[in-house]
């Protein structure tokens, strides 16, 4: 149940005057300290790096602490591709590791030893790295731009006080952060922002209406959610909000959620309307990190994205026999893990298959078996029979 802004004051209030100047200092640091904001563009991993010393121990040393960096950089980078995709074996993400572990001291940065030793001619170094997330992931998203580059549809309803947000602060930092990231984001007018926020605010996205937002704004995926920010109480001079912020990530072809949780902020101000909305661009703040790595998860097949799935739309379909024979010769192909009919009528056919590669090598798979592909997306194709 909503707790009127009147009874928030007062409870607030009754907690002391102590407790407020704890939360007005959290909130203010929170706001202000450069490391808050930045506290999740790297990621701190443990490794050993060992060299042989060939000259002096100062230099073996040095090698060491060189090859931990490299190790650091190459578990971050392989932690977004999982082992069980096959994408990890090929020889294009081989050179592509060993390039960016030629250039690991732009990526990496040793923070702490733990420890060291020489043992004969080894000298072996024991350190924490500093990885720099966003850079590894701007290389890597880079490199899977071949597994298809998708438009990026953002919808996040948000209230303040249970009353709706016109411009939502949420929804425009989590677009932002995307872009930032090197992702198409489809730009939409007012009109069509309300338009799509209506189909979402009911919550679950059935088909029918996955369909609509893929048609109707040519994207791929769609992120949204909801948001909302309520009235803590009153910080001395300032309004204090929490704001809470449930974001998913959904592939519009399939359905299938790539991505969701849930991330709670704070925010003060002088009115409620900018202390709300200051919330909820906080924990946007707070979410926007993960997003990058789970989408070059879904591009690059690993995680709970792995052997995705791509919706085939066949059009001219001769039979219902025909349909099935097509479907088996796909089921029969290498990388196709399987490949079922949804539908089925006059208009053609609907197809899901689940395919270890990118679109365009599922394209071509298709057109080798006797189709002609006559549209192409991210997650979705569409093929005629010749």
């Amino acid at each position: 149940m909503h707790t009127s802004p009147l009874k928030a004051r007062t409870r607030v209030v009754g907690l002391g005057l102590a407790l407020l100047l704890s939360v007005h200092s959290s909130f203010a640091a929170a706001q202000s300290s450069p490391a808050a904001a930045t506290v999740t563009a790297t990621q701190t991993v443990q490794v050993t790096g060992q060299a042989t010393v060939t000259t002096t121990p100062a230099a073996a040393r040095q090698a060491a602490l060189n090859d931990a960096i490299r190790a650091a950089i190459e578990q971050v980078l392989g932690a977004y591709v999982s082992a069980s995709s096959t994408l990890r074996s090929t020889e294009e993400f081989e050179q592509l590791q060993q390039r960016l572990i030629k250039r690991a001291d732009g990526f990496g940065r040793i923070v702490q030893v733990l420890a060291e030793r020489q043992d004969g001619s080894t000298y072996s170094v024991t350190v924490r790295v500093a990885v720099a997330r966003p850079s590894l992931e701007q290389e890597l998203k880079a490199f899977l731009t071949q597994k298809g580059d998708p438009r990026i549809l953002v919808v996040i309803p948000e209230q303040v006080l249970r009353r709706v947000v016109p411009d939502p602060a949420a929804e425009t930092e989590v677009q932002r952060a995307l872009i930032a990231a090197g992702y198409r984001v489809v730009d939409l007018s007012q009109s069509q922002l309300n338009a799509a926020r209506d189909v979402v605010r009911s919550g679950a996205v059935d088909p029918q209406a996955r369909r609509e937002l893929a048609t109707r704004y040519q994207a791929d995926l769609l992120v949204t959610g909801e948001a909302f920010a309520e009235e803590y109480g009153a910080v001395l001079s300032q309004r204090a909000y929490t704001a809470r912020l449930e974001i998913k990530i959904v592939d519009l072809a399939t359905g299938q959620v790539i991505f969701s949780d849930a991330f709670t902020g704070a925010g003060t101000a002088a009115t409620d309307a900018v202390a709300g909305k200051t919330a909820l661009q906080n924990v946007a703040r707070t979410a926007t990190p993960a997003l990058p790595g789970a989408l070059l998860g879904w591009l690059s097949g690993s995680g709970k994205a792995a052997g995705r799935t791509f919706t085939v739309r066949f059009l001219q379909v001769p039979t219902f026999r025909a349909l099935n024979d097509s479907l088996a010769l796909l089921r029969g192909s290498a990388g196709v893990q399987a490949a079922l009919n949804r539908q089925f009528d006059a208009a053609g056919a609907l197809a899901e298959v689940e395919y270890a590669g990118s679109p365009e090598e599922l394209a071509q798979l298709l057109e080798d078996l006797g189709f002609t592909v006559t549209g192409l997306s991210a997650g979705e194709l569409t093929v005629t029979y010749r």
